[in-house]
């Protein structure tokens, strides 16, 4: 771990005589964590699956949580749980599952986050390499029930703020054995995360630990299986040790622990028990979940985020009940993407027994990303028949534009190809994340169009199938003026800085020296280029203004 930077709310910056002062605003983001008690399975739990489902959603309705680490979830291709759920949520919410299981009794870990202010990133499973059921860190984690790595970003409108949750569902019980293979998992945890790959993130680690900080259910046993970790003090502090659960008259054993990059971030005794919400459910513990949530609430301090007049632009289609917004184009042969409740967006040459020619794409609606600063896509999907290399490289494409027109033959406008970081396998129905697609600034302008394109011969007919598509484009940095009535107005777009003036300006363009690297009269707009990323101060007259160039 590194040490922890306290972000300060004020930015000075000293030009010769001039203080500039930047209003800083604060992003608050509530975690959340909590075992759904066999979400979706008809063996176990609750018995009636229809009501938990809706007061899952109630229930985070009610705590409004930014991100919530879910435990006891079960998935497959017939029921998938985390896309119910949103489902239930609405606009507002995204999630995803990576699971052990694919079964609706499985015991997977999922997330779900309000869209508004976590983008998804990507997740993988932290199982050490093994894949075998020989191995020690295999059996500790309850079999393969692997901690789940949820990367996140919280949004704001400067860069993005990275956010690494480690969602946990350790083994149960109170026995001896029990204790150890928990002690064996923290102690296999704590490696990885002290390790290259985590040690300079922003980690939240959350979920059901089976356990307390402090001390053991184990009656026996003596001190926490997460010694390890509460001793470490410099790297690691346990948010939940000093909560008491008053229903089990014992300490909590879901818990919320951070590592010291986000000590400061930390809202001094933020961490609860939500009883004020599971109250609201009636017979809580017997038709919704033996747990009970627990939040703490992490605060960051950004500089002037947004521009008045740009939002961000969050956009999503799940699939689940229709191809959306997004517009079929069948260019060749008689096969078409659409839609399948279970797969989402669907698309196979195969028919009739054999393999046909076909192109065949799937393009999205046009998006405005013109006052954009970045912008990242991702989606989940599987792909089958399809195994060689080249073939699923080339029948099965990501292409973007900026002049493509509504309705019209696809090769009528110019296309971009642009790499999926990761494709599926190409011989089983497994789903896979996309990987983060980050978008060209290039094609940040309006009209930004794109699309999936399929292609099958009679030789090779893929079946590829793709859900949970995800598109957050994070709105451009605009000045802050020491003018509050000013009518001119600074931005930046790609690598220029644009100045708006009202009536005929000296204006001077300093760095972040004080070097002052133009200076010149205009009486109109400019857009000026700048070849090297920076802070910026730009000087209208006797206004100041910020800037940023990435």
């Amino acid at each position: 771990m590194t040490k922890n930077i306290i972000i300060q709310n004020l930015v000075i910056f000293i030009l010769g005589f001039s203080v500039i002062s930047i209003e800083a605003k604060t992003i608050n983001i509530k975690v959340t964590t909590l075992n759904t008690e066999w979400l979706s399975c008809h063996d176990n739990g609750p018995s009636d699956e229809e009501l938990q489902m809706n007061n899952i959603a109630q229930i985070i309705r009610l705590t409004q949580p930014d991100i919530i680490a879910l435990q006891e979830v079960g998935t497959s291709s017939t029921y998938a749980t985390i896309d119910t759920l949103v489902e239930r949520l609405g606009d507002d919410w995204g999630g995803n599952i990576l699971p052990t299981s694919n079964n609706n009794c499985g015991q997977n870990q999922g997330v779900i986050y309000n869209r508004n202010k976590i983008q998804f990133v990507g997740s993988q499973l932290l199982n050490n390499g093994i894949s075998s059921q020989d191995g020690t860190y295999y059996y500790n984690w309850s079999s393969g029930r692997y901690p789940v790595v949820y990367n996140v970003n919280i949004i704001n409108g400067n860069e993005p703020i990275p956010l690494t949750l480690v969602n946990i569902h350790a083994k149960a019980y109170n026995d001896e054995t029990s204790y150890s293979r928990r002690k064996g998992g923290a102690e296999g945890l704590k490696a990885i995360l002290d390790g290259n790959s985590f040690n300079n993130k922003n980690i939240i680690i959350t979920g059901d630990f089976n356990d307390y900080l402090t001390g053991s259910q184990c009656y026996n046993c003596g001190d926490s299986p997460y010694k390890n970790f509460m001793d470490d003090t410099e790297n690691y502090m346990g948010l939940t040790s000093g909560l008491f659960n008053p229903y089990y008259n014992n300490p909590v054993i879901d818990n919320i622990v951070i590592s010291n990059e986000l000590f400061g971030n930390y809202v001094s005794n933020s961490a609860i028990l939500e009883t004020s919400a599971t109250n609201a459910i009636l017979n809580y513990k017997y038709t919704t979940s033996d747990h009970t949530p627990i939040s703490a609430l992490l605060n960051f301090q950004i500089e002037n985020p947004y521009p008045e007049d740009c939002k961000n632009v969050i956009f999503s289609e799940t699939f689940s009940s229709n191809l959306g917004d997004f517009t079929s184009y069948n260019v060749t042969g008689y096969q078409d993407w659409y839609w399948r409740e279970i797969y989402g967006a669907y698309i196979s040459g195969f028919a009739n027994s054999i393999n046909n020619e076909n192109e065949d794409w799937l393009i999205s609606p046009a998006l405005d990303l013109s006052n954009m600063q970045s912008a990242n896509l991702s989606f989940e999907h599987a792909l089958n028949f399809s195994p060689n290399h080249t073939d699923k490289i080339t029948n099965h494409t990501l292409l973007i534009s900026n002049d493509y027109e509504y309705g019209n033959y696809p090769n009528t406008a110019r296309w971009t190809k642009i790499d999926i970081p990761t494709m599926p396998s190409g011989n089983n129905w497994t789903y896979v994340q996309s990987g983060n697609i980050d978008i060209s600034k290039g094609f940040l302008k309006d009209n930004m169009t794109f699309a999936f394109r399929y292609i099958s011969d009679s030789s090779t007919a893929g079946t590829w199938e793709i859900k949970n598509l995800n598109l957050t484009a994070i709105c451009g940095i605009s000045a802050t003026s020491t003018n509050k009535t000013s009518n001119n107005r600074v931005y930046t777009s790609d690598a220029n800085i644009n100045i708006i003036v009202r009536n005929n300006s000296t204006i001077q363009i300093f760095d972040i020296l004080g070097n002052c690297i133009i200076k010149s009269n205009i009486n109109d707009n400019i857009s000026i280029p700048i070849n090297k990323s920076g802070i910026y101060i730009v000087k209208i007259s006797n206004e100041v203004f910020k800037v940023r160039i990435l």
